[in-house]
Formats: C-alpha cells, sequence, structure tokens
C-alpha cells in the first residue's frame, strides 16, 4: 500500500548522497558560475527566491522534479530525493531524505545542496529550517495541468537548461494537440476514474491532472461536479451511469470492481468497459504525462488503434 499512499499524497493538492560525512569539493567540470546567474524566481507558491549560482548539488524532494532533472540529464548532480521517488529505476540509488511533509531536515543540510526543489505539501516551517541554514528553497511541482510548462520553465532557468526545458515543452504541447484533434469531434463517453476503493470511494474532481487528460483524451469526466480529489458518493456515480470506469492500479482490489456494491450497477461493469491504468503517467506533471494521455485516448477511443 506505500505506492498507494504516496500516490493520495501526492494528490493533495503533485536525497542525499554524502549523508553523515564530509564533502570535500564540486563535481567534476564544475560549471555552477554560469552566465544568466543570479537570478531571481517565483515559485508556486508565489515566493520569490534568488538563485546566486548554477546548482551543483540538487535535493529534489519531488517526484516529478526528480524526473524533470533527468530529463535534463542533471542526475549526476542530484544528493538526494524523497522516499517516494521511483523513475527513471535508477532514482533508487539515490540517498532518500524523507517524504513529501515529512523530511529529514537535518539530512537534508548533511548534504549540502546548492538548493532544495519542492512540492507544495513540503511545509512553511520545513521550508524555514532550510532557509535559516542558508539553504534556498523552491516550490517547483505544479498542481494543476496547465502548469507543467511553467514547472519546466522554472526548473530549466534554475540549473541552467532552458534549452532542454524549451524542447520538452513543445513535445508536450505538440503531443497534446495531436491526440485533441484526433478525438475532435466524437461521441465523449461519460469515464469515472477510481482513484481508491474501500471504506472510500476517492476520485478526481474538476482542477485535477485526471479530469484534464480525460477531458483531452475526448471524454467526459462524471465528477467533474465536484472539485479537486474527494471521497464521491457510490449513489450519485450510480446516477451517472459512466460508460468507462478507469482505475488506478493503487487504488486497491480492483480485479474486483466489476462486482463491488455500487460498481456492478453501472453500464461501464455491465458493458465490460473497466480498465486499470498506471496512474503515475497521468497525474505526474512531466512529459510522461503524454503517455497518460494516449493510454487513456485509446481506452475512450479504441477506434484510434485501428
Amino acid at each position: 500500500m506505500k505506492k498507494h499512499v504516496s500516490f493520495v499524497l501526492s494528490l493533495m493538492m503533485i536525497m542525499m548522497l554524502f549523508a553523515g560525512c564530509g564533502y570535500a569539493g564540486k563535481p567534476a567540470g564544475d560549471d555552477t558560475q554560469a552566465p544568466g546567474f543570479p537570478l531571481t524566481v517565483t515559485d508556486f507558491m508565489g515566493s520569490k527566491t534568488t538563485v546566486d549560482k548554477k546548482p551543483g548539488r540538487i535535493v529534489s524532494m519531488a517526484p516529478s522534479t526528480t524526473e524533470i532533472l533527468y530529463e535534463f540529464g542533471l542526475q549526476d548532480k542530484i544528493v538526494g530525493v524523497s522516499e517516494y521517488d521511483d523513475y527513471p529505476p535508477e532514482v533508487k540509488d539515490k540517498e532518500q531524505l524523507g517524504g513529501f511533509s515529512t523530511p529529514n531536515i537535518e539530512a537534508i543540510v548533511a548534504a549540502q545542496p546548492d538548493i532544495v526543489l519542492v512540492g507544495s505539501s513540503f511545509g512553511k516551517e520545513n521550508a524555514k529550517k532550510l532557509k535559516d541554514s542558508d539553504i534556498p528553497v523552491v516550490v517547483t511541482q505544479p498542481d494543476a495541468f496547465n502548469d507543467i510548462y511553467r514547472s519546466y520553465e522554472m526548473i530549466g532557468k534554475i540549473t541552467g537548461s532552458t534549452e532542454k526545458a524549451n524542447a520538452i515543452i513543445k513535445k508536450i504541447k505538440d503531443g497534446v494537440a495531436v491526440v485533441e484533434k484526433r478525438v475532435k469531434g466524437k461521441n465523449r463517453p461519460k469515464v469515472y476514474f477510481v482513484v481508491s476503493l474501500g471504506q472510500s470511494n476517492f476520485t478526481a474532481g474538476k482542477n485535477t491532472f485526471i479530469d484534464k487528460v480525460i477531458n483531452i483524451a475526448g471524454g467526459t469526466n462524471v465528477a467533474s461536479d465536484v472539485d479537486g480529489w474527494q471521497d464521491y458518493s457510490l449513489e450519485k456515480m450510480v446516477e451517472h451511469q459512466p460508460d468507462i470506469i478507469i482505475a488506478s492500479k493503487h487504488a486497491g482490489e480492483v480485479d474486483k470492481i466489476s462486482g463491488l456494491a455500487g460498481y456492478k450497477d453501472t453500464k461501464a461493469a455491465k458493458n465490460g468497459k473497466i480498465f486499470i491504468v498506471d496512474d503515475n503517467t497521468i497525474v505526474r506533471p512531466t512529459s510522461r504525462i503524454l503517455d497518460g494521455i494516449n493510454q487513456m485516448a485509446k481506452i475512450i477511443h479504441p477506434e484510434l488503434d485501428k
């Protein structure tokens, strides 16, 4: 269930190699005195931070930010990650420095980072402790789909990787445009997304990554009548009669959905239209969201595969 817990935590609202030992010198090929520094950035919490030099040592406490750093080819500069980082697979070799909102501050400080990149759940108090140690903290993980591009821009500026950031932004926008063009004018089936099963039945309402992905992929989110991540009424879900039910593979006993109370009474269950997906490609604000969009589009409009 740890993966499920990390998923839910990342929705609300989405690292250290040298802990406990001294560090002698910067990595080989140090280019911290790069042009464009110092620079001031405004993060997703509205805080302004001045970055004096191009970071040579980075702690990333947000899995999506870690992915982006790897995309930029900056993995050797990462000296610590959160305990929920799992992609790319080699990130498991990085030192884990705590959770999103429960970071190991002492370990982060010991890693001697030039900067710490976090999500909004990191917390003001944790950020203050690092800033009191003269370590800049920047919230680089967005909570909304349309802020993915700004996230790449921000991380690109902070790390001196603007050209790579712009190229990936273009790739994402072009990929989204292709899918939107393919589903334009098509019937839009009603889709219900299962975030978790059990005592609570969490789903994705409007203003979530999944809601946006469903719409881009040519569907209609039946839970768009609520805002954010909500424990959705089974009675209301049945009333909407979704044509398709899509569940996170971490949602619980997903293999039993078609026989569960409420779910078994839906059009989707009766017509065998229940699907399981890897939610990380749908909710993580990185270029991998294109994989999630295409996966979702093929489920909602299987004719696209023909």
